[in-house]
Formats: structure tokens, C-alpha cells, sequence
């Protein structure tokens, strides 16, 4: 009965499925989407150092 249940539910010719199955897709172009907006905030925000003070990467070279 449980598998029955679990065939009728996940069948790909159910109404839902044609919405459903591309989902991931979506939810992974929106986090990609959000990360970039995000980091790019992110880097705006940040402000160079003042005075005399250098970067790890100016430092080493």
C-alpha cells in the first residue's frame, strides 16, 4: 500500500510533475543570481585601507 502510494504521488504523468521537475534548476540560477548581487555589495562596501597600510598581496611583492 505504502508503495502504491509513493507510484502515485511520484509518477512523472502526474499535474504537478511538469512545474516540479525543473525546480532545482530555478533554486540553483536564483542562488547563483543572489550570490553574485550579494558579493558585489559585498566588494563595494569594503573600503581600501588608509595611510600607510598595504594589502597582503602589495606587502609580499
Amino acid at each position: 500500500m505504502i508503495t502504491a502510494g509513493v507510484d502515485a504521488v511520484l509518477d512523472p504523468r502526474a499535474d504537478w510533475w511538469g512545474a516540479a521537475w525543473s525546480l532545482p534548476w530555478w533554486l540553483a540560477c536564483g542562488a547563483a543570481l543572489a550570490w553574485i548581487v550579494l558579493r558585489v555589495r559585498e566588494k563595494a562596501a569594503r573600503r581600501p585601507p588608509y595611510g600607510g597600510v598595504q594589502g597582503d598581496w602589495e606587502q609580499a611583492a
